[in-house]
């Protein structure tokens, strides 16, 4: 099976799905912008275009480290407060390219929770800056390097311990969880082990001799006398084997394993976790196809006829981030202040940029939706519905949704709101029914009569929506109209499918 292309122009709700799942993006304006294009070459437009981010150069500070050997404690103290200082800053910037709807930092947060690191564990600001430089950078390139720069990474030597890991005592955590949880799993789709407890020792071996010095740099850098230039045999290959030696083999022995596992990984966060084989299959293909280049896999995958498959539209839940985005970029209100409350938010609904949980990363899909968590997101939802209906969020909002020849702005509105935030189609949603009448005189100034005698989840939402207001009355220049519809979208933000993409 391979992955046919979709070649028909997208429609919005098309449009709307590619850029929720894509970007985590609601935005009116992009929806309409890519609405009758191919998707294929809006999302190669998107991988191909100039890097535009805050990662592209270092910050200043990048040049301060640990201080030297007999330092005072004031001086060791005043630098981890500062290194705390800039993990905010690394984690506040990339939440701003998340939140602007970027889609290169969403896919670099996609590889965030696959080559996991734990800022707890490393602590330092320089650290986490090049860390998500790799993640940002590397987010549409050849796999294989991407395994390569990450093996040496700062920030994964501390998180699993290859700093420690020498000929004299070898560490075998990073040579387990690279064939693990980064390259080819543990088993393949048929329940094979892919690799042997002999392999991750001989892999350790490989990897040995990598250090850090913080006080003078955030690279780490290879010790020749820690080294084990010893013969080594890893996954039935033998010679003196290093860390670049070591990730060529395992994408020459290895090479379908690997390509199942990371399809597998990006078809259960692009298109659904519980997609079906056919599509696994052909998404495998495909990666092997393009040889393992991020970019092509992406844009193929994400402009198939598989991607747009009804039965993957609206079936995803949302994690935090995705969650806070995708409401933000309703009124492109991704300012400073904005990624700072994203911040706090999303940590208390279990996402703490830089932080995952585990080595696994996120469980995601369905963990999400607990008892503990499901009231924090609609407290986050709260705070969310009070962002973008403030006096400007709604100008932007209504100057986006609201036609300008509106004859009946109340109902445009509601329909419009309910339509770009809720990802399933507005019939399938569990829309309350309110008993009451519409308000006002309906004979002076009536409703239309499709309207009146259409779908009744068109007349709850209307009525949700006007909360007992006679709808010509809704003024949304009005203190009354903005807390209309910043209830509306407070409402609308509890509903169970409000949680899908």
């Amino acid at each position: 099976m391979v992955l046919h292309p979709l070649t028909t122009p997208l429609t919005p709700a098309q449009a709307r799905h590619l850029l929720r799942r894509a970007c985590f993006s609601a935005d009116p304006a992009r929806i309409e912008d890519i609405t009758g294009r191919v998707p294929g070459e809006v999302v190669r437009e998107w991988v191909s275009a100039p890097v535009d981010s805050w990662f592209l150069l270092d910050p200043s500070w990048m040049g301060r480290y640990y201080p030297p050997s007999g330092a005072s404690n004031d001086e060791v103290q005043s630098f981890l407060q500062a290194s705390a200082y800039y993990v905010e800053e690394v984690r506040t910037e990339w939440m701003s390219e998340i939140l602007s709807g970027s889609f290169r930092a969403r896919v670099a947060l996609f590889w965030h929770d696959h080559f996991v690191t734990d800022v707890r564990k490393y602590r330092y600001g320089a650290l986490a800056f090049r860390y998500a430089q790799l993640l940002v950078l590397s987010a549409f390139g050849d796999f294989r390097q991407f395994v390569r720069s990450v093996s040496v990474n700062g920030a994964m030597l501390y998180y699993l311990d290859g700093r420690y890991n020498t000929r004299s005592a070898p560490n075998e955590n990073f040579a387990r969880e690279l064939m693990e949880l980064f390259t080819m799993g543990q088993v393949n789709r048929s329940g094979q082990e892919n690799y042997t407890q002999e392999d991750i020792r001989e892999g350790a071996r490989a990897l040995t001799g990598w250090r850090m010095n913080v006080r003078s740099s955030w690279r780490g850098y290879l010790a020749s006398g820690n080294f084990d230039a010893g013969t080594k045999t890893f996954l039935g290959r033998t010679g003196r084997l290093t860390v670049n030696d070591v990730v060529d083999v395992i994408f020459e022995e290895r090479r379908e394993q690997v390509a199942e596992f990371i399809s597998a990984k990006l078809v259960a966060e692009f298109v659904h976790p519980e997609a079906e084989a056919d599509l696994l299959d052909a998404a495998a293909a495909h990666l092997l196809a393009v040889d393992f280049d991020i970019g092509e896999f992406l844009t193929g995958l994400l402009g198939s006829e598989a991607f747009f498959d009804q039965k993957y539209c609206g079936t995803r839940i949302r994690n935090p981030i995705e969650l806070v985005a995708t409401q933000i970029s309703l009124t492109r209100s991704a300012s400073e202040a904005a990624a700072a409350g994203a911040k706090r938010f999303t940590d208390e609904v279990g996402q703490t940029l830089l932080a995952p949980p585990n080595v696994a990363g996120w469980t995601g899909h369905k963990a999400w939706l607990n008892t503990d968590l499901l009231p924090r997101r609609w407290r986050t939802s709260e705070w969310i519905a009070g962002l973008v209906t403030s006096r400007d969020g709604v100008g932007h909002l209504l100057e986006r949704l609201l036609p300008a020849d509106s004859t009946h702005p109340a109902l445009d509105v509601a329909l419009a709101i309910a339509e770009t935030v809720f990802a399933v189609d507005l019939e399938h949603v569990s829309i309350p029914e309110p008993d009451e009448p519409f308000a006002g005189d309906l004979d002076q100034a009536p409703l239309p009569d499709d309207f009146l005698n259409g779908p009744a989840w068109r007349q709850n939402l209307l009525k949700l929506f006007l909360d007992g207001t006679p709808w010509y009355e809704w003024n949304p220049a009005s203190d009354l109209g903005r807390v209309q519809v910043m209830n509306y979208v407070r409402q609308l933000s509890q509903l169970p499918e409000y949680q899908l993409s």
